[in-house]
């Protein structure tokens, strides 16, 4: 393994809703949004059914669902019955993007811990972090390579409903931190620009290539 080169983001185009945002009151509802692709296996019906079960509980929290896949319309149809606090949005196109995560409070990632989710980290992962959104995430290696033990992520410890429950729980309670979180995250996200990504390519390529002459030699 000559190196890693990991996906990117576009720092400059996320960086307009870190200070557009406005982050909730002490009571006020916390605002989760997911973009993406809307398919069975990203886990999105169990993190819908747990955000219902929050708010059952007094926890007050809602889900944005923003893009289109397989699994759509079961979801809208879920949504329907949630009074709201689950929400399915179309499909935006990317410039848009950074303008619904800033009307947001925290970013999901809400794999399961399959092969597939492994190949590498979403992109989706770097635009929350660069638009200043601490994030809701499962903890599998596609996010812990990149988050480490950064102190801007809430880890959902697995990925049935009961897990996804328990994280909501912490969310509520850590409420009155998120805009420090956010921050932190921003910060986080200048290590994943796609400039360091080009330049982790390049520092790989060298050594490899370096490390290939020499052993010929």
């Amino acid at each position: 393994l000559w190196g890693v080169w990991p996906s990117g983001v576009d720092a400059e185009l996320f960086k307009p809703a870190q200070s557009s945002r406005t982050w909730p009151a002490k009571g006020e509802s916390i605002q989760l949004v997911y973009v993406g692709v809307l398919n069975y296996e990203r886990n999105l019906m169990n993190l819908s059914a747990a955000v219902l079960k929050a708010n059952a509980e007094g926890v007050l929290i809602t889900l944005s669902l923003v893009g289109d896949g397989n699994q759509k319309d079961e979801l809208e149809t879920f949504a329907r019955t949630t009074n709201g606090c689950v929400r399915v949005l179309p499909r935006v196109d990317h410039t848009q993007i950074p303008g619904v995560l800033s009307r947001a409070h925290i970013g999901v990632l809400p794999f399961p811990d399959e092969e597939k989710f492994q190949v590498s980290s979403p992109i989706k992962l770097f635009e929350y972090m660069a638009s200043g959104l601490p994030i809701l995430a499962t903890r599998i290696a596609c996010h812990t390579d990149v988050i480490g033990d950064g102190d801007y992520v809430i880890w959902m410890e697995g990925s049935d409903e009961e897990d996804l429950f328990a994280a909501l729980r912490q969310v509520w309670k850590k409420s009155g931190e998120l805009r420090e979180m956010g921050g932190r995250a921003a910060i986080a996200s200048k290590d994943w620009t796609w400039s360091e990504s080009a330049r982790k390519l390049r520092t790989a390529l060298e050594t490899g290539l370096a490390n290939l002459a020499n052993h010929k030699a």
